[in-house]
C-alpha cells in the first residue's frame, strides 16, 4: 500500500492531468474547433489576418466552428445560407449585441451600434427613417455631398502635378459630410476643432481595432477622446441649435432629433429620444459614416490604379450619358450600370468589415445542432460569403461585370452583403451609397487617377477594426 508520501507526486500529476483537461475542454454543444490551449485558447494562433485564419479553420471544420480567445468561446458563422438563417430567418435571436468593453464604450451606454432591445430599436428606426427622408424625400443629402465635393476638388487641384497620399483629403472630406449632415455645418480642412475631432476620432478607431483583446490601458484614452468630441463639438452644437431651433425649417439631423423629441415629450409618450441618447446616436453615426466609407474611396482608388482599364470603361461611360458640363447626379445613376458595378465590385472585393461587429444570443438556443449559450459571441464572418467561390466563381479577381447582366444593366446579387443582412444591416447603407456613388463619378468625371512612378499600390490590406489599404501615392491629371 502506497504511503501518503509516496501518493502525493502521483495525486498531483492526477491534479495537474485533471487541470488541464478541464483548461483544454470545449463546453459542451458548442461548435467543433482547433485544439485548445490551456488559459490563452487559440487566441496565440489566430495569425494577423484573422480572415485567412477563418477561411483555413472553415475548410476544415465546415461553416458553423468555435474558437477559444483566452477563456471566452467565440462561435464563427459562414456561408450565405448560414448567414442568412442566422441574422434573417432567426432575427429575433441573433440580433442582440454582446457586452464586451470594446461595445461598451463605442456606445457609451446607451447607444445604437453597442446596445439591444427597446432603446436600440426605437433610435435606430428614427434614424434611419430621418436619414432616408434626407436623402430620398428633400435631397438635402445630395446638395450637402455636392457642397462638400466642391472643396475636395479645389483641394485635388492644389496637389495637381505631383504625387500626394489621398488619405487625409478623403478623411476629411468625408467626416465634412457627416457633420453638414448631424450639425448642418461644414469646416476648413485646416480649422483647428476638426482637426482636434478627427484626430480624436481616428485614434478611437485604432484603439477599438482589435475586438479580440480587451485592452484595458487603452480605454481610458478612449473615454477621453469620446468626451473630447463632445465638448468640443456635440455639446456647442446642440446648445446653438436648442436657441436658434424652428419646427417648420430642419435641415439636419440634430434638428429633426429635437423637432422630434419635443413631439414625443409634448404627447407624453414613453420614449428614449433625449439629448443623453442624441449623444450616443451622433457618436454612432461618425463611426458608421466616417471610416468605413472614407476606406471605400480609397480601395477604389487602388484598383483604379491597378485597372486602369476599368478607370477608363467608367470615364467613357459618364463622357456618353452625363457629359463633362455638369456633375454627375444620384438621377443619372440608372444610365451608368458600370459604374455602378464598379463601386458594387469595390465594396465586394476589398471587404472592408470582413467579420462584422459581433452579435450574441438572447437566450439559450439551439440552431443548427449546436447549443449557443446565453450571451455567447457570434461573429457573422462576411469574408466567407463575399469572397466565396462557389457564390462568385472568380471570387479572388476583380471583375466589375459579374455584376451586370446580359443586357449591360446592373444587377445586385442576393449574396452582396457588404453592409452585412438582417436587423444589424449598416446604418449608414444609404448614405455610403450615395456619396460612394457621387464622389468616385465626379472624381473620375474630371480626373484621371495614375500611379506615381509607375508604383502601383499594394492590393493587400492591413486589418484591424476596418481592412485598410496600405499607404499609397496617387496623381491626379485633369480630364481634357
Amino acid at each position: 500500500m502506497l504511503d501518503v508520501f509516496s501518493a502525493t507526486p502521483f495525486l498531483g500529476l492526477v491534479v495537474v492531468v485533471a487541470a488541464l483537461w478541464l483548461l483544454t475542454r470545449r463546453h459542451p454543444g458548442l461548435p467543433p474547433g482547433p485544439p485548445l490551449l490551456p488559459f490563452v485558447g487559440n487566441a496565440l494562433s489566430m495569425g494577423s489576418d484573422p480572415k485567412l485564419t477563418f477561411r483555413n479553420l472553415r475548410s476544415r471544420y465546415g461553416d458553423i466552428f468555435s474558437v477559444y480567445l483566452f477563456n471566452k468561446p467565440v462561435i464563427v458563422l459562414n456561408g450565405f445560407t448560414v448567414l442568412k438563417d442566422a441574422l434573417v430567418k432567426n432575427a429575433d435571436v441573433f440580433s442582440d449585441r454582446p457586452y464586451t468593453l470594446q461595445n461598451d464604450f463605442i456606445s457609451r451606454g446607451k447607444g445604437i451600434i453597442g446596445t439591444s432591445g427597446d432603446v436600440w430599436r426605437e433610435q435606430r428606426t428614427f434614424t434611419l427613417n430621418t436619414l432616408r427622408d434626407f436623402g430620398m424625400g428633400k435631397n438635402i443629402m445630395e446638395d450637402k455631398i455636392n457642397e462638400e465635393i466642391s472643396q475636395f476638388l479645389a483641394a485635388i487641384d492644389e496637389k495637381m502635378g505631383q504625387g500626394f497620399d489621398c488619405s487625409r483629403l478623403v478623411h476629411n472630406a468625408v467626416s465634412n459630410v457627416i457633420c453638414s449632415t448631424v450639425f448642418g455645418k461644414r469646416f476648413e480642412y485646416t480649422d483647428s476643432l476638426f482637426v482636434k475631432f478627427l484626430k480624436a476620432l481616428e485614434e478611437n478607431l485604432v484603439l477599438l481595432g482589435d475586438f479580440y483583446l480587451e485592452i484595458h490601458l487603452s480605454l481610458k484614452k478612449i473615454v477621453n477622446n469620446a468626451s473630447l468630441v463632445e465638448t468640443l463639438l456635440t455639446q456647442p452644437s446642440m446648445k446653438e441649435h436648442l436657441k436658434t431651433h424652428d419646427d417648420n425649417d430642419v435641415e439636419d439631423f440634430l434638428g429633426a432629433y429635437i423637432k422630434e423629441m419635443r413631439h414625443r415629450q409634448q404627447q407624453n409618450e414613453d420614449t428614449s429620444m433625449d439629448f443623453e441618447n442624441l449623444n450616443r446616436v451622433i457618436a454612432n453615426l461618425f463611426v458608421a459614416g466616417t471610416e468605413t466609407t472614407a476606406t471605400s474611396i480609397r480601395w477604389a482608388l487602388v484598383y483604379f490604379l491597378n485597372y486602369p482599364d476599368v478607370q477608363e470603361k467608367c470615364f467613357q461611360e459618364i463622357l456618353e450619358n452625363v457629359g463633362q458640363s455638369r456633375r454627375p447626379s444620384m438621377k443619372d445613376k440608372t444610365s451608368l450600370p458600370y459604374m455602378e458595378a464598379t463601386i458594387t465590385e469595390v465594396l465586394r472585393h476589398s471587404n472592408i468589415v470582413p467579420a462584422n461587429l459581433p452579435h450574441t444570443v438572447s437566450h439559450d438556443v439551439q440552431f443548427r445542432g449546436y447549443t449557443f449559450p446565453k450571451g455567447i459571441l457570434v461573429i457573422p464572418n462576411l469574408d466567407s460569403v463575399l469572397r466565396d467561390s462557389d457564390v462568385w466563381g472568380d471570387a479572388d479577381n476583380f471583375r466589375p461585370e459579374r455584376f451586370l447582366n446580359d443586357e449591360g444593366k446592373f444587377q445586385k446579387k442576393e449574396e452582396f452583403i457588404a453592409f452585412s443582412l438582417g436587423r444589424r444591416v449598416c446604418l449608414g447603407e444609404a448614405m455610403a451609397r450615395m456619396e460612394l456613388f457621387l464622389f468616385l463619378t465626379t472624381m473620375i468625371q474630371r480626373f484621371q487617377f495614375v500611379s506615381v512612378n509607375g508604383q502601383k499600390p499594394s492590393m493587400d490590406g492591413h486589418l484591424g477594426l476596418i481592412h485598410n489599404p496600405k499607404p499609397f501615392a496617387v496623381r491626379a491629371v485633369p480630364r481634357e
